[in-house]
């Protein structure tokens, strides 16, 4: 057995150009295109992207309230603090009654105000969403 001193030849693959996969079909057919799903894609794209408004709306709405929330209950701690501090308020044990009295009634009102909202935005959330929808 004798070797062969000649090189196997390697076509260059230059003007190589792939075939589209999936290969399109002879007829037409909207189906067997290979970007058949991108028109039905395009079609939903937008009512989705209303939808996705719509949620990312109401999760701003619920971070204002929230952030009132959080604000009320701020101002209430520091008059809390200023109540602490408050030598006159220190010695007369009634003037300290009513004062952390009328601060627990606006933080009771805040609460109260609170999940009212909160129970509204759910309701919110849903008539929005019907509405696009229908």
């Amino acid at each position: 057995m004798t070797k062969s001193n000649t090189k196997p030849t390697i076509l260059p693959l230059v003007n190589f150009i792939p075939p589209p996969f999936p290969m399109p079909s002879k007829n037409d057919e909207p189906a067997m295109s290979p970007i058949w799903w991108l028109n039905q894609w395009m079609e939903t794209a937008n009512s989705a992207a209303r939808l996705q408004l719509i949620w990312w709306d109401m999760v701003g709405n619920a971070m204002h309230q929230e952030a009132e929330f959080f604000k009320i209950m701020a101002n209430s701690t520091e008059r809390m603090a200023q109540g602490v501090m408050n030598q006159d308020l220190l010695r007369d044990p009634a003037a300290m009654a009513t004062h952390y009295r009328q601060i627990a009634k606006d933080i009771n009102e805040a609460t109260m105000n609170r999940m009212t909202k909160v129970s509204n935005l759910s309701e919110d959330f849903r008539d929005r969403l019907w509405e696009e929808m229908c």
